[in-house]
Order: C-alpha cells, then sequence, then structure tokens
C-alpha cells in the first residue's frame, strides 16, 4: 500500500519530470558536446570526422519526420520515445567499442537521429503540460551543462569508452522521468479547427502533412531554420575543436561548455515574460543578430580568452532561443494535432543543413582554417537576417506563460 501510495504520487509529479529533462539533454550533452574531440583523440582527420558528424543529418532527415508522425498518432505516446532512449543507450555502447569509419558514420548517423527524434517530445511536452515552459526547461539546460562538464571530464581522465556508459545511465534516468510523466495522445479528442490553416484529409478525417508543408509561412520559416541551424550544429561540434586549438586542454573545454549552457538559465526560467509577447520575426532576427557576432568574434578574435569570453555568453543562448522560437512558430502555424510532427519537420530541416554545412565546414576548417570556416558562417547568418525580416506570423498563441 505504501508502495503503491509513493508510485501514485510520483506520477505526473514535478519530481518525474526534472528526470525526464535532466535525463534527456545529460545523454544528448554526454554523447554530443565532445563527440568531435572524442573522434579526435581516436585518430580521425577532420575530414574524417565531419564526415562521421554529418551522419546525424544525413539519418535524422529521414527518421525525425516518421517517429514524429508516429507519435502524434500513437496510442500511448510514451511508447515510441522509450524505445528511442533503449537504443540510444545501447548503440553509444556500442559506438564506444567501434573504429571504422563507415561503422562509426552509421553508428553515429542512428544515434543521433534517435536522440534528435527524442527533441520535439520533450518540447511538446513543455509546452502543453500543467507546469510552465521555463521552469520545466531549466532542468534541461542543467542537464546539459552537466553532461558537457562530465563528458570533459571522463575524457581527460578515464578510459574515452566511459563516456558512453555515461550517457546509457542518463538514458535509464530519462525513462524513468518518461515512465512518471503524464502525457496525452496529441490526437485524442482532436478539435476540427485549424489555425488559418486549410485541413487537408483522407478517408478517416486525418489530417495529412500537407497542412504543414502547403503553408507559405511555414516554408518561410524553415528557409531561415536552415541556414540558422547549419551554422549552429558546426559550431557545436568544431567549437571544443577551436577552444582545443587556442591551447585549451579537454578538461577546460568541458568547463567552458558548462558555464556557457548555465548562462541560458536565466532565459529559459523568464520565457514567460517575454517570449509570447515578442514576435517571431523579432526573436529570429535576434537569433541571427546573435549568430553573426558569435562567428565574427571567432573568425577575427586571437585571444583564446575572448573567444571564451563571447562562447559563454553568447552560444548557449543562442540555440535556446532558436530552440523556443521554433516551438512558438509550430504552435502558431501548425494544427495543435500535428505539433510533434511540425517540430519534427523543423528538425529534419535542421539535420539537412547539417548534412550540407558540417561537409562544407569541414572541408573550408582543412583548406584555409577553422577561422575562415566561421566567417564564411558569419555571412551565412546575415542572409538568415535578411530572411526574417520577411517573416509574418500572427502572435495569439500563449505557449510560455
Amino acid at each position: 500500500m505504501r508502495a503503491g501510495s509513493i508510485l501514485s504520487r510520483y506520477r505526473d509529479s514535478y519530481i518525474s519530470y526534472i528526470f525526464l529533462y535532466t535525463g534527456y539533454y545529460l545523454a544528448f550533452a554526454s554523447y554530443s558536446s565532445v563527440l568531435s574531440v572524442y573522434l579526435s583523440g581516436i585518430g580521425m582527420t577532420d575530414r574524417e570526422m565531419s564526415l562521421i558528424l554529418s551522419a546525424a543529418g544525413i539519418f535524422s532527415f529521414f527518421i525525425a519526420p516518421v517517429t514524429g508522425y508516429l507519435n502524434d498518432r500513437a496510442r500511448n505516446p510514451k511508447a515510441v520515445p522509450a524505445a528511442l532512449l533503449v537504443s540510444v543507450g545501447g548503440l553509444g555502447l556500442v559506438f564506444s567499442a567501434c573504429r571504422g569509419l563507415w561503422t562509426l558514420f552509421l553508428l553515429n548517423g542512428v544515434t543521433m537521429a534517435f536522440i534528435n527524434s527524442i527533441t520535439p517530445v520533450c518540447e511538446r511536452v513543455a509546452g502543453s503540460g500543467k507546469y510552465r515552459y521555463g521552469v520545466l526547461r531549466v532542468w534541461g539546460t542543467l542537464g546539459y551543462a552537466a553532461g558537457a562538464q562530465g563528458a570533459g571530464l571522463v575524457l581527460e581522465w578515464l578510459p574515452p569508452g566511459a563516456l558512453f556508459l555515461l550517457v546509457a545511465g542518463a538514458c535509464g534516468l530519462c525513462l524513468l522521468g518518461l515512465w512518471g510523466v503524464v502525457i496525452q495522445p496529441a490526437m485524442a479528442g482532436a478539435p476540427a479547427q485549424e489555425r488559418g490553416l486549410p485541413i487537408k484529409k483522407k478517408a478517416g478525417g486525418r489530417l495529412l502533412l500537407g497542412s504543414l508543408l502547403g503553408n507559405p509561412p511555414f516554408l518561410l520559416f524553415l528557409l531561415a531554420a536552415f541556414l540558422f541551424a547549419g551554422c549552429s550544429g558546426v559550431n557545436i561540434n568544431y567549437s571544443p575543436v577551436l577552444l582545443g586549438s587556442l591551447g585549451i586542454p579537454a578538461v577546460s573545454v568541458g568547463t567552458v561548455l558548462f558555464l556557457s549552457t548555465l548562462t541560458e538559465i536565466p532565459l529559459i526560467l523568464f520565457s514567460h515574460k517575454f517570449m509570447d509577447r515578442l514576435s517571431g520575426r523579432l526573436l529570429a532576427a535576434i537569433c541571427f543578430l546573435l549568430a553573426v557576432g558569435q562567428y565574427l568574434a571567432y573568425g577575427l578574435a586571437s585571444s583564446p580568452w575572448t573567444v571564451v569570453g563571447v562562447m559563454v555568453l553568447v552560444k548557449a543562448v543562442a540555440s535556446s532561443l532558436y530552440m523556443m522560437l521554433s516551438l512558438k512558430m509550430v504552435r502558431a502555424l501548425a494544427p495543435k494535432e500535428l505539433t510533434t510532427t511540425g517540430l519534427s519537420v523543423v528538425a529534419s530541416v535542421n539535420n539537412l543543413a547539417g548534412i550540407l554545412l558540417q561537409n562544407l565546414g569541414g572541408w573550408t576548417a582543412e583548406a584555409f582554417g577553422i577561422q575562415a570556416m566561421y566567417l564564411c558562417m558569419a555571412g551565412l547568418c546575415l542572409t538568415g537576417l535578411v530572411l526574417a525580416a520577411f517573416l509574418r506570423v500572427q502572435n495569439e498563441q500563449r505557449v510560455f506563460s
């Protein structure tokens, strides 16, 4: 009886959400934040590393929309993310035992695709649960910060394979949280009225993906997202390499990433104060301005302290703001029943950008140097800033309050 009472109190409790978000982002950061350093440590060249890292985008481009679609239609909305978490934990351990280029390419692609496929589920829960977005997602920030720092410490003091034990443990914590939270099926009791979008139906009245892809404002946002997310993905993979090239050891790289992640905490905690009030166009412009300034600093600065300062203050803030913007845009432009699918489409575009820009970035870094690569990324984000000026989206949905 006592055990049953404890389990009943745990169900949909705040602690279950803490486990969900801390565990997921701890796993995400432990696997991805210093993966480029891990690959360099086992002898991969810049081009080989870029090829392996680009696999995440290739596989996620195809897998993320499928898993999002399945999750939106599953009677048990926890089944898909639970299977993905178990797979990530196991595949990470297999990855640690392999050294072949194409084997690492395949394993990294599938593993990161599964990790990326869970993100839309977490965002949907944070934007529609009984707790405010900021007080849930802040635990993701803390989990990511701990994962980045922990990964750096593991690479510095332990055998490299221990990194993937940390990933598996974090997936277990996330599963515990997933078991406790309550997620309503997206299609259950779905209202027929859509937010100004044409409804396309087939037999049985089910909505089609065309209600997303046939909407011009959504397509324009996807184009802007392509540029921002592609450059951001390159930055995530190459910022540890940039720090290493400036003479900063792996354990200190983890500390820099840890501190940079903590700076997004006020942004997330107070998201209810500004995210629902500011327009999508203005928020997109802010994202691109932060990105341009950041990449110019990396490309032009000669002092490692300048790079560290900009990375701590701007890197995670820009990425976190973009993630919240994506949720805001999907909720404004997509039917509620397709929230996870819409976020998965955005993630798929992000991954397509990663495929192209990761390989282009690797070629540029090897041919002209990593700082020249960052200057090129600043130019791409300037183009994105111009596109953001044409975004026209109604600011009616309250997602973060």
